[in-house]
């Protein structure tokens, strides 16, 4: 299959699909990355989505790379500070959520996924999570990424 891995079915029925081929490109690390991945794709099977809005891609693949992030499963090409926008998604967004994790506080991901459960997307929810609107939060993450890397 083309990819790495990806995930379907219903509320109560998941499959999890993985590219052999991309086990056999990654044989030098393959059981920290069939790990990652898994680890990646079991978060879609629990994540919320809202409900009536359409969900931003980026935000749901950027929450399951985050959790990847925090396990300890990152992978050594991942860096800190790619893309252009806070819903880039993957590792983008990832690192950006771990920047809210540690300045916001410990469970701001997880509120967030509890909000998506019943209600409806909009980006306000940050605003109610941080005090901050989205806009102003990504230009905080992007100051903070150049102070790291003056």
């Amino acid at each position: 299959m083309p990819g790495v891995a990806h995930t379907f079915g219903s509320e109560i029925y998941k499959e999890i699909h993985f590219s052999l081929d991309h086990i056999q490109n990654s044989a030098s690390r393959a059981k920290d990355e069939i790990m990652g991945v898994l680890t990646h794709e079991v978060v879609h099977c629990f994540q919320h989505t809202g409900k009536d809005k359409p969900f931003p891609g980026g935000l749901g693949e950027g929450i399951a790379d985050w959790v990847r992030l925090r396990a300890g499963l990152a992978p050594p090409h991942w860096k800190e500070g790619r893309g252009g926008t806070w819903d880039a998604g993957y590792e983008a967004t990832g690192y950006f959520l771990d920047w809210l994790e540690e300045r916001y506080g410990y469970g701001i991901v997880q509120e967030l996924n509890g909000f998506m459960k019943d209600r409806p997307w909009e980006e306000g929810i940050f605003k109610e999570l941080t005090g901050r609107k989205i806009g102003k939060l990504w230009e905080l993450y992007k100051e903070h990424l150049g102070e790291k890397n003056p």
